[in-house]
């Protein structure tokens, strides 16, 4: 499969030893080839999410600058179809089990992904390094971050303007995102295949009240695998 998402995890997983020259390498590439569409403030545009989660955020879109704790995968891959649909580049840090085919599903262009699955203890070095760069940086929750480098890392955010999705908590955060109802069809009595689900996905901000929206996955062919893994 001829894709960035490939050719970054090949690049990072066969040189441990020399990962930072890696990542530098990759930076320069990506920065040739990223659009000029980051910006940082309150004036700067958000970045645009897909339709059925719109009413999770105040202005329909991703703060630039922002960090949002997001408590499903499948959130987490539906927040970034949007962004590589328009052209922005994304990358997912420290998600192994990262359903490449369940992301296709939903809509995400794996030609303006990059995947680094073990990025072992330097997650939050490689999210930085990225974030000069991306567009939305997703942190799986496997990483530990120390309270200085949460600090750092929201900084270089603020500056570059881009979003970073964390798979977990993070103190500050702007929103925790999580899916709270799901309700499947498809099943009769005793048998029956599930054919769609029904989700009630909320925010909840600093202080605010949470936020709701409804949707329905309707092929059930490969998004069951982050449903199943969600772990809010």
């Amino acid at each position: 499969m001829n894709t960035g998402a490939v050719r970054a995890w090949d690049a990072v997983d066969a040189s441990a030893s020399n990962r930072a020259d890696v990542l530098a390498e990759l930076n320069g590439r990506i920065r040739s080839m990223q659009r000029n569409t980051l910006g940082a403030g309150a004036e700067a545009p958000v970045i645009p999410v897909v339709s059925e989660l719109a009413g999770l955020f105040p202005g329909g879109g991703l703060r630039p600058g922002g960090v949002y704790e997001v408590l499903s995968p499948l959130l987490v891959t539906m927040l970034l179809a949007e962004a590589t649909r328009r052209g922005d580049w994304v990358a997912v840090i420290g998600m192994p089990d990262f359903s490449a085919a369940a992301a296709s599903s939903i809509g995400v262009d794996f030609e303006r992904l990059i995947l680094v699955p073990h990025p072992g203890d330097q997650g939050v070095r490689v999210s930085a390094t990225l974030a000069d760069v991306m567009s939305v940086v997703v942190l799986g929750g496997a990483a530990s971050v120390a309270s200085a480098e949460a600090q750092r890392l929201e900084a270089r955010l603020r500056r570059t303007g881009s979003v970073m999705l964390r798979l977990g908590s993070w103190p500050g955060s702007e929103d925790r995102l999580s899916v709270a109802e799901r309700q499947w069809g498809g099943l009769r009595s005793g048998h029956g295949h599930l054919a769609s689900c029904r989700l009630t996905a909320t925010a909840r901000g600093r202080g605010g009240a949470p936020r709701r929206v409804f949707f329905t996955l309707s092929e059930m062919s490969d998004p069951p695998d982050l449903i199943e893994h969600s772990n809010e």
